[in-house]
């Protein structure tokens, strides 16, 4: 499928299963999400129940002390935590923030390297969902972790 099939991400996740839609994304026959491209994440892993997206930290994501803000950082997670319950849903499913948390741990900074954050869905159910992720450097050492309860909603396409 091309992008014209689907100009938006919610496109696809209205008419497909929220697994085929992410790895379609992932391969890019449909486009990423705006604040994906915005923040400049990549979707590194889909599957059923886990994703993982990362980020190259770079000097101009810095706060005013030195080491990526920890906004950039909370929605590296919420993408990853959000994107791992849609995994699970089937079309005409997505899933939205109701609540999310974020822990610090160390700060990230462009010395860090390429940060992943890893979710998993930790119980998904009829109207709501639980995921929770790590924010990880390639040797696994740990920066932050999340967890989010979402809603599930049903979105369906317009006749």
């Amino acid at each position: 499928m091309s992008t014209k099939t689907y100009p938006h991400a919610l496109d696809a996740f209205r008419r497909m299963d929220g697994l085929e839609a992410l790895q379609m994304m992932q391969r890019g026959e449909i486009p990423t999400t705006n604040i994906t491209r915005w923040m400049n994440f990549s979707l590194e892993t889909v599957e059923r129940g886990r994703v993982v997206f990362a980020m190259l930290p770079d000097e101009k994501l810095y706060n005013m002390i030195g080491s990526v803000h920890g906004g950039i950082i909370t929605t590296l997670l919420d993408n990853a935590l959000g994107s791992s319950v849609q995994s699970v849903l089937p079309a005409g499913k997505v899933a939205t923030t109701m609540d999310l948390h974020t822990r610090f741990h160390r700060p990230v900074t462009a010395a860090t390297g390429k940060v992943f954050a890893d979710a998993h869905v930790v119980h998904a159910g009829r109207r709501t969902a639980t995921s929770e992720a790590h924010v990880i450097d390639a040797d696994g050492t740990v920066y932050a972790t999340g967890t989010s309860t979402l809603m599930i909603l049903e979105d369906k396409p317009a006749p």
